[in-house]
């Protein structure tokens, strides 16, 4: 076992066989993660990730997303998206391709270090970021989750991990196991590296390339957009990220800048109150909700009847 493995500090001895559960529209992680506001928590979410050492070499080879930051959007939409708004069979077919999508990912670091984009801890670090992520969307820009609402979250998060292809030795199994793990990776093994330099750049966004869509925007008119926007989402980010993080890197936020988050926050609540429920969510989103609700049987999922009875623990070592 390597360190990368040993540092994963698995919640149990033995692998589970978990059967395959994919989500449905009744699950809160179809209300939350096409939500238009889960864009506000999903920046600082990527930021923890790449923190990460095994990801920082994975991303910094390419730099996709810095040369092509439209590009990798757009991949992570068609890849990850889809596991969770899709019909279940289609689901747990996605899970396994975005998993094999990271199989190829491998290398050596700038430190001679091998690394691979499926190594337990990196691979398990990624879907961890995800809780946390629902749970501060909630706390920050919403409604706190109830008790009963943080256990089912935890339970799709849990969920989402096995279709994601992350055995259940390497996902905490309580919620206590997961914010003991979750606190340990960010204070021990958490680094500041290349990736962290380009991405908490104030002026990151402002250096992207025009969207595909505004081709034919004026340069000078899309600057005048970005400058100011990169501004903003550095700040957010910063204002997003948990408090043992932004201690660890001293990332600090002066008293106008929490003055300023939370006028924005104010603000992000009140449209959100005012929004119709048919303008909340991204295109992809909508259309699951739309087909749930024209075919509620085609997500009544039988694994039993299904060729998809691979268990989380298989596709991790397939």
């Amino acid at each position: 076992m390597t360190a990368m493995q040993q540092a994963a500090a698995p919640s149990a001895t033995t692998d589970k066989k978990t059967p395959l559960q994919p989500l449905g529209p009744d699950s809160l992680m179809w209300k939350d993660f096409g939500a238009h506001r889960y864009q506000l928590i999903l920046q600082q979410a990527f930021i923890l990730q790449t923190a990460h050492p095994v990801i920082d070499a994975a991303v910094t080879k390419e730099k996709k997303y810095k040369y092509d930051p439209w590009g990798r959007a757009r991949n992570s939409v068609s890849l990850l998206w889809p596991v969770v708004y899709s019909r279940p069979e289609k689901a747990v077919a996605m899970g396994h391709r975005l998993r094999e999508v990271h199989r190829p990912i491998k290398g050596v670091d700038k430190n001679g270090e091998k690394y691979h984009a499926l190594d337990p801890e990196a691979y398990s670090w990624v879907h961890m970021t995800g809780y946390d992520a629902i749970v501060r969307l909630h706390d920050i820009f919403g409604t706190p989750l109830t008790p009963d609402q943080r256990r089912q979250a935890f339970e799709e998060w849990k969920k989402l991990g096995g279709l994601l292809g992350v055995a259940d030795k390497y996902m905490p199994q309580t919620e206590a196991e997961y914010w003991k793990q979750y606190n340990h990776i960010i204070n021990e093994r958490l680094q500041w590296g290349e990736a962290l330099d380009d991405l908490l750049d104030p002026w990151n966004f402002a250096r992207w390339p025009k969207p595909p869509q505004a081709k034919y925007l004026p340069t000078f008119v899309w600057k005048l957009f970005a400058v100011p926007m990169s501004w903003l989402i550095y700040k957010i980010t910063i204002a997003t990220l948990p408090q043992n993080f932004r201690d660890k890197f001293k990332l600090h936020m002066s008293a106008f800048d929490k003055l300023s988050f939370r006028i924005f926050v104010a603000m992000v609540k009140t449209v959100g109150a005012i929004t119709p429920e048919s303008m909340k969510y991204i295109p992809l989103a909508k259309r699951a909700f739309e087909d749930a609700r024209k075919h509620p049987e085609a997500y009544r999922y039988q694994p039993e009847t299904q060729n998809n009875t691979a268990t989380a623990a298989e596709l991790a070592s397939a």
